[in-house]
């Protein structure tokens, strides 16, 4: 492929992490329509915009990623956003954007510079974690809440690629890493044929109901249990047989928000999934 600008890589990546955050409704998570208590709208809009810096970083031939994912955390922190925000898509989408500068295939790319990470950046991921207020799983190997974790894993020299093949299995995120995001380029496949099918809105809920509905989310199992997280997916694949799947996903919506309930790691594979869309030219 050609090789793209930075400036245009990290637009793209931004315009990702907004058009996902804009569409509505995605149950259970904050969008133009609704806030939380504690994290509001704006304050998205805002942390997409501080995440610019890295992604252009990123896309300049920055290597560093666990630094940069730290950096931008940062950046929410000294502007004064308090809550977790977009954690998990800055996870995603920093390598992205990195290989995305590459000129090679985006999907060989990706796994080249997930294979080049260092324990380095293991060490910065674990700060940015712990600074995001982001949540995981309770774990027995390597847990992010654990803070002995970082001397464990200086000493047995864990990239950061290794530490998410371990949470593969319990994380969307760090499936997405160990598996070459998969996921994403799945996802981005649908967003191709949804949204000039639908227009952006419409194909991004339906490309979201599809994807919770096809897999629990990481987030809501962490938070509730794996239980409640196929309940949630149950709910969306019922709104998806709906008559009006519009409807339906606004009145799932209520009753998730009603329950505290956020499928938020299904919306992060989303945003890297419209970068990985807009990367192949796809526009509304």
């Amino acid at each position: 492929m050609n090789i793209m600008d930075p400036d245009r890589i990290a637009q793209l990546a931004q315009m990702a992490m907004l058009l996902e955050l804009s569409s509505s409704p995605k149950p259970g998570n904050v969008d133009r329509c609704h806030d939380y208590e504690d994290v509001s709208f704006s304050h998205f809009v805002a942390s997409a915009v501080l995440s610019y810096p890295s992604f252009r970083k990123a896309a300049s031939g920055a290597s560093d990623i666990g630094k940069l994912i730290l950096d931008t955390v940062s950046a929410w922190r000294e502007w004064g956003l308090k809550g977790n925000t977009h954690f998990g898509e800055v996870v995603l989408l920093i390598p992205l954007a990195s290989a995305a500068s590459r000129p090679g295939p985006l999907r060989s790319e990706i796994l080249r510079v997930v294979e080049s990470t260092t324990v380095e950046d293991s060490i910065c991921f674990y700060r940015a974690f712990e600074l995001a207020g982001a949540r995981a799983a309770d774990v027995n190997e390597m847990s992010l809440k654990d803070p002995k974790a970082v001397d464990e894993i200086a000493a047995r020299g864990m990239r950061l690629i290794d530490l998410m093949r371990i949470s593969q299995g319990h994380d969307l995120i760090a499936r997405e890493w160990a598996t070459g995001f998969s996921r994403s380029f799945e996802l981005a496949d649908a967003l191709c044929e949804m949204i000039p099918r639908h227009g952006l809105n419409r194909g991004v809920v339906l490309t979201y109901m599809t994807a919770l509905s096809e897999e629990p989310d990481s987030l809501v199992a962490s938070k509730f249990g794996i239980d409640v997280a196929l309940e949630v997916s149950r709910m969306a694949g019922a709104a998806l047989r709906s008559h009006d799947v519009i409807s339906s996903a606004m009145e799932m919506d209520r009753v998730l928000i009603s329950r505290d309930i956020n499928p938020g790691s299904t919306a992060d594979l989303i945003a890297s999934s419209l970068f990985i869309a807009l990367m192949r030219g796809l526009r509304f």
